[in-house]
Parts: structure tokens; C-alpha cells; sequence
């Protein structure tokens, strides 16, 4: 008993240490996204978008699930984290490598088709930073793992620090419009590996010693390729949309879409925030009981909470988007209306899916993920030519729809639970809801004190 109040009062502390640095995050997201787009203009956001693209399609193609393997090993507590870190170095070079080679073809083959009017010089510069992205992926799962959530969030927090202030620098005080933007990203992705080694150091990890164990390769391939291919495709579900309308319309028309995308994904930031911590803790849970009462638990009150977020979202982002952005933003806002039903859906829908990777059923999510990929494809195709950036938006609204119902049905036969019970949210949640809140600002008031 004593075991178990312990663990749950780590949950709610990691919890809330999480949600108290998602939120630096959120501010510093939107500030970047602001900067970006007032200085870029549409257009020079949209080739942002589309340049940037790239790279992160290939990491999330190629890390083979290694990302997500590295967390639910190390959280089981039976693997040597040194034997983690070098086997994950070197697969990071090896796939980094093989990840130039197919940008390369990509850029020289298909440019003309997917990257209309972008510098292709820029395209190649991008590619410089995908051995940094890669060992970015394998060494922040580490933290994960290890449930090490203050330096996971604090390293989370860097990253999009160090792009925010480099932006700054190179575009706004340099004035070197879109080759600033792309090279401080590029610089930004070197940084955090730096500062992550540095943090491995500090926690007295041997970052030099431990043996590339094959074992262990073998393992964590075959465990998480399946979670490879449904992060995968549900990457794609998340993108692909951007890919298709850089092929059909202006890279102005991709910058006022991506601008509404990566603000209404600011809404899902508590999901992520909480589900990554959800996930360690019940690949580590043997108590199925539990597992389930803490996910009802978790989903219901994320559920709330979004939609709650999702009503203000609605109701201000007219004025938001002229506040913040500009005139030639107007149509952004109409987009994250459209955008806004399917987001709140995908709020849950993370938790859920953590929830069932961490049951180690990660194929699951894999089957949905394909099934929403196919969908989300052919909504976009049929749709973008007609309605052009809203079509995407249509397209998106209504996979997210399509696969969260596919979700929902999966945990409740998994868990045998009631949809209104992780659903639903009851009056006992309210509680929680309040006890949250000030846990959040007694944390806050801690740290500026």
C-alpha cells in the first residue's frame, strides 16, 4: 500500500513538474511561430515548413522505434543504461548516414514537384542536421526511461529555447530572412545534443564506456518497429497534409495552414505532456487494476480540460490571429476552426495510445495508425484540389475523427471499462481538477520565488 501511495504521489509530482514546463514550452512555441511568421511572411513560413519537413520525415521514418524502445527497456529496470546510450550512438550514425543518402535522392529527384520555388541549396544545408536529430531521439528517451522527467522536460524546454533565440539573432537581428531561420535550426539541433550529454554527465551516466549490445538491438527492434511504424504513420497523419499541399498550391497558401496547425497543436501540449509520463509508468505497472483506473482517470480530465481550451480557442482566435500574426494571417483563423474538433480528439486519443504501447501492444496503434494514413491521404487528394488549404483542414478534422472512434473502441475492449468512464468526467474529477491546479501554482510561485 505504502508502495503504491508512493508511486502515485510521483505520478501527480512528475505530473505536474511536466505540465509547469509544457507550459514555458507553449510560450515559447507561439513566440517562435510569431516570429516566423511576421518575419518570413506566408510565404517564407510555408518554405520553413516544408524545408524543415523534410529532415523530421526522415528521423521519424528511419529511428526503427529505437526512440520508443529506449524508454519502455530502461523503465523495466533490467538492461544496463551505459550498454543503451553506445548502442544507440552508433545505430544513430549509421542511420543518419543512410538518411543523407535518401535526402539526397529526394531533393535531386522530386524538388521541382514538392519544393516549388525553394532555394535547393537550403534543402541540402537542412541535411546537415539529421545526425544531431537522430541522437537527439535515442538520448532523450533515456531521461524517459528512467523517469528522470525534470531533466526530460528541462531538455525539452532548451531545445525550443536555444531555436527561439537563434531565430531571433539570425533572422530578426541579422536579417538573414529564411537561410537564418534554416541554420538556426540546424544549430539548435547541434546544441541540444551538447546539453544532453552534458546532462548524462551530471547524472554520473558513463557516456564514454558501456558495450554495443546486440541483444538488446535485437530486442528493442522487434519491440519497436511496431511502435515505429504506427509513430510513423501517424507522423504522416499529422504531415502528410503539408507534403500534399506543397505539391498543389503556394508555398504562401502551406504558411497560412502550417501557422493555424502549429497553434491549435499548442492545445494538445497538456495530452503529450501528461501521456509522457504515463507511459513509463504503466510499462513499469504489473497491477492491471491500476493501469486502467489511472488512464480512466488521465483521459477523462484530459478530455474536459481540452475541451474547455478548445471552446476559448474557438471563441478568440480571430482576435489572435489578427493580434499576433496580422492581416495576411486572417485566413489561418477560419483553418484552426475547422482544425479544432479533430485536436481535441487527438488529445485523448495520446493518451489512449500511450496507454496501450505501455501494455506493450504497441502493434495496435500500428493497424489504427496505417488505417487513418490511407484515409487521411485519400481525404486530402479528393479534397485539397477543390477546397485547396480548408480541404486539408477538412481532411485532417476528419481522420482524427475517424481514428479516435478506432481508439476508443480498442481500449475499451482492452480494459473492459466503460466509454463513460474514460470518458466521461464525474464529480470526483472536479477535485482532482482544483488539487491540480494549485499543486501547478505552488509550483510555479516556487520557482519565480
Amino acid at each position: 500500500m505504502v508502495n503504491k501511495m508512493d508511486k502515485n504521489k510521483k505520478f501527480i509530482s512528475d505530473t505536474v513538474s511536466t505540465i509547469v514546463r509544457q507550459m514555458s514550452n507553449i510560450i515559447l512555441g507561439v513566440l517562435l511561430i510569431v516570429i516566423l511568421a511576421r518575419y518570413l511572411q506566408p510565404e517564407g513560413q510555408g518554405q520553413y515548413s516544408l524545408i524543415t519537413l523534410l529532415p523530421l520525415l526522415l528521423v521519424t521514418f528511419l529511428t526503427l522505434g529505437l526512440n520508443t524502445s529506449t524508454t519502455y527497456f530502461i523503465s523495466k529496470g533490467n538492461i544496463s543504461v551505459t550498454n543503451v546510450i553506445k548502442t544507440n550512438i552508433l545505430v544513430s550514425f549509421i542511420l543518419s548516414g543512410i538518411a543523407v543518402v535518401f535526402g539526397f535522392i529526394f531533393i535531386y529527384f522530386f524538388s521541382g514537384q514538392f519544393f516549388k520555388g525553394i532555394d535547393v541549396s537550403l534543402l541540402y544545408l537542412v541535411l546537415a542536421a539529421l545526425p544531431f536529430m537522430f541522437i537527439k531521439e535515442m538520448l532523450m528517451t533515456v531521461f524517459h526511461g528512467l523517469q528522470d522527467f525534470k531533466s526530460f522536460n528541462k531538455l525539452m524546454v532548451y531545445f525550443q529555447a536555444f531555436l527561439l533565440t537563434l531565430v531571433a539573432l539570425l533572422v530578426i537581428l541579422g536579417g538573414l530572412g529564411l537561410n537564418g531561420a534554416i541554420i538556426a535550426f540546424v544549430l539548435a539541433n547541434i546544441i541540444i545534443v551538447i546539453t544532453i550529454f552534458y546532462y548524462l554527465r551530471k547524472k554520473k551516466v558513463d557516456v564514454t564506456g558501456g558495450e554495443f549490445d546486440t541483444l538488446y538491438l535485437k530486442k528493442a527492434i522487434n519491440y519497436g518497429i511496431k511502435a515505429h511504424i504506427s509513430n510513423a504513420m501517424t507522423f504522416l497523419n499529422y504531415r502528410l497534409d503539408i507534403l500534399i499541399l506543397g505539391y498543389f498550391v503556394s508555398s504562401a497558401s502551406v504558411g497560412i495552414y502550417t501557422v493555424s496547425v502549429n497553434v491549435g497543436e499548442r492545445i494538445t501540449i497538456l495530452a503529450v505532456a501528461i501521456s509522457s509520463v504515463l507511459f513509463p509508468r504503466i510499462s513499469s505497472t504489473t497491477d492491471k487494476g491500476e493501469r486502467d483506473k489511472v488512464t480512466a482517470i488521465v483521459s477523462r480530465n484530459i478530455a474536459f480540460i481540452t475541451l474547455i481550451g478548445g471552446i476559448f480557442a474557438f471563441l478568440l482566435s480571430d482576435l489572435v490571429f489578427d493580434l499576433f500574426f496580422g492581416s495576411q494571417y486572417e485566413e489561418s483563423s477560419l483553418l484552426l476552426k475547422i482544425l479544432l474538433p479533430g485536436i481535441m480528439l487527438l488529445a485523448v486519443e495520446k493518451v489512449l495510445s500511450n496507454d496501450i504501447a505501455g501494455r506493450g501492444k504497441p502493434e495496435l496503434n500500428m493497424y489504427v495508425a496505417i488505417i487513418n494514413v490511407v484515409g487521411n491521404v485519400t481525404l486530402n487528394l479528393i479534397l485539397v484540389p477543390k477546397l485547396g488549404v480548408s480541404g486539408a483542414a477538412y481532411a485532417t478534422t476528419i481522420s482524427y475523427f475517424i481514428s479516435f472512434i478506432i481508439k476508443i473502441v480498442i481500449f475499451h475492449r482492452i480494459t473492459g471499462l466503460s466509454y463513460r468512464q474514460f470518458l466521461l468526467i464525474d464529480r470526483s474529477d472536479f477535485l482532482r481538477i482544483k488539487n491540480l491546479m494549485s499543486l501547478i501554482f505552488r509550483r510555479l510561485n516556487a520557482g519565480s520565488g
